[in-house]
């Protein structure tokens, strides 16, 4: 490649957090800035709500061939937005684009996408339209650009999924000079068929893409989706499974299979212990705030398990987690046990407002931390002047040395802090109920007392400005005793990994790219890291059976020796799953690209 090559990555959650693509693109990003520097940019789509939050605009735009491109997509009335995107480890100069154009221009896109590649788009939805708004809009900016380019300069369009990568079947077919990839983190088929077609993942081969692109209302999605795979000059998937399912579903086999990675190696040994008390003592915090009010639950006999991802009910295993997690709630009780399990779900769902009584349950907890702390500051000097007085080394009456002023405050905050009712399952307001309320609500999951296992919903990412937690995500799940991730259909499964690079143990599954890895090339199945469910060919029943095993398991082990596990990888794990290892592939992608899209010049 040359020094000079511009290099645009084009995805949907580029500023826009859904799942996995946000978390994939966030931890690459400082890898890329640092390999490509000033000639790296993003390109995703402009959802105000979320650009608000880590958006920074560029307000004067210069004479270079950028500036004029973006300003000629707003003269022909688009909207497109440059700046820097807000990241904690780099700040890479971002264009987004309003997905939602005028009906006349929407028409138009739709009628060249009929045209010239015979895929119909008149059942639409509003999702649909704003990819091919969104792909519209980035064609004629990637088409203006080059326009603006010195002939020699080249230009590298890497799309992450089919929602990003409307545009790119028509820059192929206008012969725009631009090298593209295509990467596909999963397939639109694959996130339907797995969980409604009995043996999906010894089947892949055997469907026909088209009849069930049709049966399951998604035909125009599958071949748009389809036809990007076919014009990108270079395919890239993340997993083996994947790859089949590219061939069987796209009619192309990959290019080659990159999995995921994290840009930051993790600490080691003592310093992932360390970091797991600090974070647990702020998760703590959080469960007394909720819980004392109505009864206490000891620290040292709390585990913490969690489940996270994007809200697929049965793809990303919430089902079975929450029966395992049912079974071992009943195990627990039966046995008497004095260990509770509190079960965090983390996941995306629309609600209207955090519930007020959890707001004034934290406010409350916290002003009954600084009364604490005030009695503390007062009594210490009395306690020594008492000591040290004519008193001696007699103990001193401690309620001698509390005055009214003490006393009143300590009466008026444990009055303000106490409450009748359970503590909330459910942190938010949701718009409506879903799957995983309704379980818990047929299951008795509602936090009583006697329930071993408790349950925290909270419907929204964690981020350490907006979420109950104080923290960041990875902070959350460093001070959780257990992340699961049974998942049915998981191409990669970027919240394992992450999970136990930062070292806590998890569980995965067989059907997972990341449970393949940690069974096959990495040889941790079975170890005290990573447990695997075998989904791929057992039953949802056979599942949540294994799943409640490891279940109990884990409280066991803890029960008997009062044990915290954490993950500890070799070091030729962790160098296999770092971007600055991982990017020297997608770098080779990228020449692969070059050369396809100019082959005579014989320079890659």
């Amino acid at each position: 490649m040359k020094p000079d090559t511009l290099l645009f990555e084009i995805a949907w959650e580029v500023c826009n957090q859904i799942g996995g693509i946000f978390t994939f693109i966030k931890s690459k990003v400082p890898t890329m800035t640092d390999t490509y520097g000033e000639n790296y940019y993003l390109i995703g789509p402009y959802i105000p709500e979320k650009a608000k939050l880590d958006f920074r605009p560029i307000r004067e735009l210069d004479y270079t061939p950028l500036s004029k491109a973006i300003q000629h997509i707003r003269d022909l009335g688009f909207e497109i937005h440059y700046g820097y995107w807000l990241l904690e480890e780099a700040r890479p100069r971002v264009i987004l684009i309003n997905p939602n154009i005028n009906i006349e221009k929407l028409n138009a896109a739709k009628t060249t996408l009929w045209e010239h590649h015979e895929i119909s788009a008149l059942k639409s939805s509003e999702l649909l339209d704003q990819v091919l708004g969104f792909g519209e809009v980035t064609r004629l900016f990637l088409t203006k650009l080059i326009e603006e380019l010195h002939i020699n300069q080249d230009v590298i369009a890497h799309y992450h999924e089919w929602m990003s990568a409307a545009s790119l079947p028509d820059l192929s077919r206008q012969q725009v000079r631009l090298a593209t990839v295509f990467t596909t983190h999963a397939t639109l088929l694959g996130r339907y068929l797995a969980s409604n077609e009995a043996g999906y993942f010894s089947g892949i081969p055997t469907f026909n893409w088209a009849q069930k692109a049709e049966e399951y209302g998604i035909e125009t999605e599958a071949k748009i989706e389809r036809n990007v795979a076919r014009h990108a000059h270079v395919l890239v998937t993340n997993s083996a499974w994947t790859a089949s399912e590219c061939e069987a579903f796209l009619g192309r086999r990959p290019d080659s299979i990159v999995h995921n990675g994290i840009h930051r190696k993790p600490g080691v040994g003592h310093e992932v212990f360390e970091k797991h008390l600090q974070n647990r003592e702020k998760i703590d915090a959080l469960i007394k705030a909720l819980f004392s009010p109505s009864y206490q639950l000891r620290s040292d006999k709390t585990l913490y398990f969690f489940t996270s991802g994007r809200y697929e009910y049965f793809n990303k295993g919430f089902d079975v987690t929450l029966q395992a997690i049912a079974r071992l709630n009943e195990a627990l009780a039966s046995r008497q046990s004095d260990i509770n399990v509190v079960l965090f779900i983390i996941t995306k769902k629309p609600f209207h407002n955090i519930k007020p009584d959890v707001l004034e349950a934290r406010q409350r907890f916290q002003e009954l931390q600084r009364i604490c702390r005030k009695i503390s500051t007062k009594l210490g000097p009395r306690i020594y002047a008492n000591v040290t007085g004519s008193a001696g080394h007699k103990l001193p009456d401690l309620n001698q040395l509390i005055d009214d002023e003490l006393q009143m405050l300590w009466r008026q905050a444990l009055a303000n802090f106490k409450r009748n009712g359970l503590p909330p399952v459910t942190t938010h307001h949701l718009i409506e109920k879903d799957s995983i309320t309704e379980f818990c609500e047929d299951a008795g999951l509602n936090n009583r007392e006697e329930n071993r296992v408790k349950i925290i919903y909270h419907p929204d990412f964690i981020e350490r400005a907006t979420s109950l937690f104080s923290m960041d995500y990875l902070e959350f799940a460093r001070g959780c005793h257990l992340g699961i991730f049974p998942s049915l259909y998981e191409p990669w499964g970027n919240a394992a990994m992450e999970t136990v690079l930062h070292g806590t143990p998890v569980v995965t599954s067989d059907v997972s790219g990341f449970g393949r890895f940690a069974g096959e090339a990495a040889d941790m199945a079975g170890n005290n890291e990573v447990k695997i469910v075998k989904r791929r060919q057992q039953s949802t029943e056979e599942a949540v059976i294994q799943l409640t095993e490891i279940f109990m398991q884990f409280v066991e082990e803890f029960e008997n020796q009062q044990y915290i596990p954490r993950a500890t990888l070799p070091k030729s794990v962790l160098d296999t799953l770092c971007w600055s290892e991982l990017q020297q592939r997608y770098h080779e992608n990228y020449k692969l690209a070059l050369f396809r899209y100019q082959p005579v010049a014989g320079l890659y």
